[in-house]
């Protein structure tokens, strides 16, 4: 592995690394992006009950004792009451947006690396051949072994480029996914905070 690392150039050093991020990345994301630490059935199970009855204060004092982002939301929802109701919803919304902006941490990075790895492999690809033209200008086409060792640079570190980026888009993807069906989740389950709250009787 290591004879393979030295054959592919300086550049393999950096491709390497951006595997690491983009797996550490995608491991940290994965465990982080779950339904129980954005919207965690047993809190919005109490929560309904406080709301049902109209108990508000024993709501928020719910929303102070745990933490996650839709009890972050429904504190904010249940702080504010005294505001009227198309202006409540607004707040709703822009508390739900910031708290969105917890499920697309990192995807920057992953859409970063799926770029930047190819380009590396690439780069790496140039430098292999102008060492060949240069052996080539020097020596001739006569010596095998000198142009190998060019031409494996070059083809070596377009493939440890694509090796990285492939996966990581499809990381990427995976990510995007999951982030987008937590937003709907907090999306109803902000909805469902609201309607309760002012629901009759």
């Amino acid at each position: 592995m290591f004879e393979i690392i030295q054959k592919g150039g300086i550049l393999m050093y950096p491709i390497i690394a951006l595997s690491v991020i983009s797996l550490a990345v995608f491991l940290e994301r994965l465990f982080t992006l779950r339904k129980s630490n954005f919207v965690p059935d047993t809190f919005l199970e109490k929560l309904s009950v406080y709301l049902e009855k109209k108990d508000f204060e024993d709501a928020k004092n719910l929303c102070e004792l745990q933490k996650s982002p839709i009890s972050e939301i429904a504190r904010e929802i249940l702080s504010n009451l005294d505001l009227p109701v198309t202006r409540l919803m607004e707040l709703a919304e822009d508390v739900g947006r910031f708290q969105a902006t917890k499920l697309d941490r990192f995807l920057p990075t992953l859409q970063t690396i799926g770029n930047i790895a190819p380009l590396l492999g690439l780069l790496g690809t140039v430098l292999g051949m102008i060492k060949t033209f240069i052996v080539i200008s020097e020596q001739g086409v006569g010596n095998a072994q000198a142009l190998a060792g060019g031409i494996s640079e070059a083809l070596l570190t377009t493939a440890a480029g694509l090796s990285v980026a492939i996966p990581t888009v499809i990381f990427y993807h995976i990510i995007r996914h999951r982030s987008e069906k937590l937003t709907i989740e907090l999306e109803k389950a902000t909805a469902k905070i609201i309607n309760l709250i002012f629901k009759e009787g």
